[in-house]
């Protein structure tokens, strides 16, 4: 996107009472949808070249170098969803997130992995994209992972550093590697 356009879409987003950092990286704009009230801090990025679309809900945060990226299955965060510094949101296969979701630093969320037959390379293989559904008031830790195809029900808790890839029901605290359930939320 040129200069020009980037700095209009920023200029259109104040207007509308979000607050879009000059210096975040903004790309394919006309696919971005922002609600009330969002915050998108400095080096902050979202990217919806590759997309159907990325669409923030009203009062999302974006911290420092948080990164989202729209790819070919799209992403949707609900209302007062804050990703914090370092996270990662990619919707290859598609990624769904609920209000009230807090997304800690240096989380991943990776809606495809690669294939890995022998015979060939594995950058030479499809890639399997999923979609990723997580609920609302949903708590993920420093540093985890939420691999593709997984759903993360309603009020769930993933530990620090955790790898999460199978569902998780409503409610449950799960840490580890791979994630297991620990404990339930009283």
């Amino acid at each position: 996107m040129n200069l020009f356009k980037h700095l209009l879409f920023i200029v259109q987003q104040r207007r509308a009472g979000n607050r879009v950092s000059f210096s975040a990286y903004i790309k394919g704009h006309e696919r971005i949808e922002l609600g009330r009230g969002c915050k998108i801090d400095s080096d902050a990025s979202v990217d919806a070249t590759r997309s159907p679309g990325v669409r923030l809900g009203d009062k999302v945060d974006l911290n420092r170098y948080a990164y989202v990226q729209g790819g070919d299955g799209g992403v949707r965060l609900g209302d007062r969803v804050k990703v914090n510094n370092y996270a990662i949101i990619n919707g290859t296969g598609g990624v769904d997130i609920g209000d009230d979701t807090l997304i800690g630093p240096g989380v991943r969320i990776i809606s495809y992995q690669h294939r890995y037959a022998r015979g060939a390379t594995i950058r030479s293989q499809p890639v399997d994209a999923r979609p990723i559904r997580i609920g609302r008031d949903v708590w993920l830790g420093a540093n985890a992972i939420i691999l593709a195809g997984v759903t993360i029900g309603d009020g769930a808790v993933v530990a620090a550093g955790a790898v999460v890839r199978e569902d998780v029901p409503a409610y449950a605290v799960v840490a580890g590697v791979p994630a297991t359930i620990k404990k339930c939320r009283e």
